[in-house]
């Protein structure tokens, strides 16, 4: 069946309109002139809560915070039409998200102002809790790695323009992977959870923590006043670190390493800044750990990681897993290759992501065969990093390609020296090896 419509069928009569305006519930409208509001309608009377004739000021409909940008585009007739996003008020003092579209219009040979609104406190949610799991890491509650990045980026575009001075701060645990082996995961956890929010509280509320991976941490030190206070902040998080931490049954105790790079000395760009600062905290862990030890001035191929040799240290003893680990070393160094001559990258990380795909369903496999107890906890492990992958981006948008390489070495690495060859003992003790 279809329907039809026409021209004769379509009043034109402007009344009709009005009516429909006045009274919809869909699409909330209010007018204004350069006193105050003149009309809103029933659907901008209930978003807002309002009783009564229209009087007042748009920008009472609004936050305090939100007014004065609201009222600098007013002000403009340049800016308009013109779509913002801001916090409102509602009558019993309720706020909400809105969605304000501002017009222009002549009535009369008068110059009105249209505004339509729409409640978006749904969306503005949703979005905010994607953002949320895109830029945190959900054990710890801190930023990722791409957070990370994203701060190091815009504080690199502040200090170019004003000259100044910040510091890039990368800590590794001391201790940690012994705590995981004699405790467990779960302990393990709590120690990441504890010495987050130990960091946290020790540092200004101008600075940015953030957990990459594993038990690595990453500081942003912004505005610095002297190079010499981004190691005192440094050996304060230290010896943050170096207290014991009470868990109820257990006590355990790790340290913490750190390496600073300094914005401009050390390195100019995000990429040199972190890959200066992280050849400095392996200095401090060749130097008998728990110490700050400062950067030195990148070289320009630096940012781009070397690449990985496979080593027998690194087998944990099943031909299975240890010929996989040794491909995706592979994989990994095609990447770095395809990087540092200037090649296409993409299906060389595509290739990446699918055979640690193909490799982690493997080892669950062979775990289930031996019905290994930590199996659940390790497939979990799985879905984390696989989730790390997908969430990768090289667009610009995300972090740049040599960090992304740099990650990707950095997780196989402890990944394979980690919780692989607690699967391998088992592996062995069932006669699976």
């Amino acid at each position: 069946m279809s329907i039809g419509i026409t021209n004769s069928a379509v009043r034109t009569d402007t009344t009709v309109f009005a009516s429909l305006l006045v009274n919809s519930h869909l699409i909330a409208l209010a007018l204004a002139d350069q006193r105050g509001l003149l009309f809103t309608n029933r659907a901008f009377d209930n978003l807002f809560g309002r009783t009564g004739p229209a009087t007042g000021s748009v920008l009472d409909l609004l936050v305090l915070a939100d007014r004065d940008a609201v009222d600098a585009a007013l002000r403009s007739d340049s800016a308009l039409p013109w779509i913002c996003v801001a916090e409102a008020l509602r009558g019993d003092g309720e706020t909400f998200e809105v969605e304000l579209r501002f017009e222009r219009l002549m009535a009369g040979g008068e110059a009105l102002l249209a505004i339509f609104a729409q409640d978006i406190t749904d969306r503005f949610r949703e979005t905010a809790r994607l953002n949320l799991l895109a830029y945190s890491d959900p054990l710890t509650g801190l930023g990722n790695r791409a957070m990370f990045a994203d701060r190091l980026r815009v504080a690199v575009l502040s200090a170019r323009r004003t000259a100044g001075l910040f510091a890039v701060v990368s800590l590794d645990l001391d201790g940690f992977k012994e705590v995981n082996d004699r405790h467990g995961h779960d302990v393990g956890d709590m120690v990441l959870q504890r010495i987050a929010a130990r960091f946290l509280a020790g540092l200004r509320d101008t600075d940015t923590v953030a957990r990459p991976g594993g038990d690595e941490f990453a500081v942003l030190l912004t505005v610095l006043s002297a190079r010499g206070d981004a190691m005192l902040a440094a050996d304060r998080l230290v010896e943050l670190a170096r207290l014991p931490i009470d868990l109820g049954k257990y006590e355990v105790t790790v340290g913490a390493s750190a390496g600073i790079a300094i914005y401009p000395e050390h390195a100019g760009t995000v990429d040199h800044l972190l890959a200066a600062a992280d050849r400095a905290l392996y200095v401090a862990k060749r130097h008998g750990r728990g110490c700050s030890v400062w950067a030195e001035p990148a070289c320009p191929g630096d940012a781009i990681p070397a690449p990985l040799v496979w080593d027998v240290a690194y087998e944990v003893g099943v031909a299975e897993i240890d010929e996989q680990h040794a491909r995706l070393v592979a994989l990994l160094n095609d990447l770095v290759a395809a990087l540092r001559n200037g090649e296409q990258h993409d299906a060389a990380l595509r290739e990446v992501i699918r055979y640690t795909g193909f490799h982690f369903a493997c080892e669950e496999r062979l775990m289930r065969s031996v019905k290994y107890s930590g199996v659940a906890a390790h497939a979990n492990m799985h879905r984390r990093l696989l989730g790390d992958l997908h969430g990768l981006r090289l667009d610009g948008t995300g972090l740049s390609v040599s960090l992304v390489a740099r990650y990707l070495q950095e997780w196989l690495i402890r990944h394979v020296d980690g919780a692989d060859r607690d699967v391998a003992a088992a592996l062995h003790a069932a006669g699976a090896g």
